[in-house]
């Protein structure tokens, strides 16, 4: 079965875009609340919350992400049985998985206090509060997860978007209500499992519809199983590298420099992350779409359009990193005030290190389509290795720019230049990483030089408040996208590109 490759695409993009954009301005909404009517610590303790539990979704060991995969193989060719077999195997591996992370979960109790620096709220029962996120984090295992995997394997993101959207909406009112209204942080922190469990519910509801003959029965063949526990291996240890750069950052931030100070980076943080979010869907869209690519047509084929979404993902990604540089100050200001500012020279770092973030991304799609986690487990090992041991020194140094610089280093060493090499070593055989990693290069010397014309001239801006912020946004669009595209109109990637788009 071949799928609509481009219509999935496009709608999964729409749909998947109001999604980021709600789960953008809703949470800034509640956010802003927070810190407002309740403080930063209260903050503080959700980040560092969040963290502990990511730590915790290591167990999952990246299984939804190997079936998913397993399965673009026998949706191609039809093979209805191998799918149902498939869902039956993710269910069972799930309830287990959910149930050693509710354990561990419980036993870390005793330990939350050894990791904050101060004292938390006085109104506030730790053990409680964090019991709410271990418990929002567990429905995921138990309630349906298999049905989920079905949409991302049919590339129809779209429909799990939908739903999202609605749930999302339900949970941000009711939390912007009891903080505003009710004043109570348990509240605010229970509405996250009630809206979990519907979310599970609507979609498990809907993909039975979409997908009747689909069900989770029958025996994966022992080759099967051996394949994917190969792959869930190198999926677990590549989410342990990706744990080392936002879970592990936070939790020395908040064990070194207190929650305040934690609360401070994740406002930043959040910023970067929404921005991350919302090209995300660019990269989620496609995914379903180059899985069946990978499985029905040619290493040559793939080259080329992995060279094309790149260049055009890398413009984007580029211009993003630009606003984030120029608008960072000026939207921080407006939002939380001077005294939660942590200067420009954060800014900076954090526009670079979304730009670094980037420049993996769509590598990392054809890395996970042809299914390369196992290949890149020692890369994924020294990635995770080098960014504690580096947050662990830097931080007593140089404290938030010692935790930036860390990531920064180990994510463009072992991620991108490191699984570049993955990728063209056991896939793209015929050649053509060095072209790929100079063309990278050129992409970044370009993004900098703009970056650093389109912030002088921002900087002549004067006016302060909302009125300079959507003056130096204005310049923000225009400049640098002007520029792009006088620079690379004349090219085959750009020709090549915006055929891609226009399909």
């Amino acid at each position: 079965m071949r799928l609509s490759r481009s219509k999935n695409a496009k709608r999964n993009i729409i749909v998947g875009e109001i999604d980021k954009v709600t789960g953008i301005i809703l949470p800034f909404i509640v956010r802003t609340m927070i810190l407002h009517v309740m403080g930063t610590k209260y903050l503080g303790l959700t980040s560092l919350f969040y963290s502990i539990l990511q730590m915790l979704n290591l167990m999952e060991m990246g299984f939804g992400t190997a079936i998913v995969y397993s399965m673009y193989k026998p949706i191609a060719d039809s093979d209805t049985e191998t799918v149902n077999a498939l869902l039956y195997f993710y269910k069972k591996i799930y309830l287990v998985v959910g149930t050693i992370v509710a354990l561990i979960g419980v036993l870390l109790i005793p330990f939350l206090p050894y990791l904050i620096k101060d004292k938390v709220p006085s109104d506030i029962n730790l053990y409680f509060l964090y019991l709410i996120y271990l418990i929002n984090t567990c429905i995921n295992f138990f309630v349906f997860p298999n049905k989920k995997a079905l949409l991302a394997a049919f590339q129809r993101d779209d429909i799990g978007a939908g739903i999202h959207i609605f749930t999302q909406i339900v949970m941000y009112i009711g939390q912007a209500v009891f903080i505003w209204f009710v004043r109570d942080y348990y509240l605010y922190a229970v509405m996250m499992p009630v809206t979990s469990v519907l979310y599970s519910l609507l979609v498990a509801y809907r993909v039975s519809k979409k997908f009747p003959m689909y069900r989770a029965s029958g025996k994966l063949d022992e080759e099967k199983v051996r394949h994917i526990k190969i792959q869930v291996t190198g999926l677990m240890i590549r989410k342990l590298a990706m744990l080392s750069r936002n879970a592990f950052d936070s939790m020395f931030i908040s064990a070194y420099l207190g929650l305040h100070m934690t609360t401070l980076y994740s406002n930043y943080y959040y910023i970067l992350d929404s921005v991350v979010m919302v090209m995300a869907v660019l990269k989620t869209s496609l995914a379903g779409g180059v899985g069946n690519s990978i499985a029905m047509d040619d290493e040559k084929k793939n080259l080329h359009d992995l060279k094309n979404i790149d260049f055009m993902f890398m413009w984007i990604g580029g211009w993003c990193s630009i606003c984030l540089l120029c608008l960072y100050e000026p939207f921080m200001k407006i939002w939380v005030g001077n005294k939660m500012m942590l200067g420009t020279t954060i800014a900076l770092m954090f526009a670079v290190y979304f730009y670094v973030l980037k420049m993996s991304d769509i590598r990392t799609l054809y890395s996970e389509s042809v299914g390369l986690w196992w290949q890149a487990r020692y890369i994924s090992i020294f990635e995770a290795l080098t960014n504690i041991v580096l947050n662990w020194i830097l931080i007593k140094e140089m404290g938030l720019y010692g935790i930036i610089l860390a990531t920064l280093i180990s994510y463009f060493v072992f991620n991108f230049l490191g699984g570049a090499y993955i990728l063209f070593k056991h896939y793209f055989k015929s050649g053509g990483l060095r072209q790929y990693i100079l063309s990278h290069f050129l992409y970044m010397f370009i993004t900098a030089c703009l970056g650093g014309l389109t912030y002088f001239i921002c900087s002549m801006i004067k006016q302060d408040g909302f009125l300079g912020l959507i003056l130096k946004g204005l310049l923000c669009v225009a400049v640098p996208n002007a520029l792009y595209f006088l620079l690379y109109f004349k090219t085959q990637k750009f020709k090549d590109g915006m055929r891609y788009i226009k399909k």
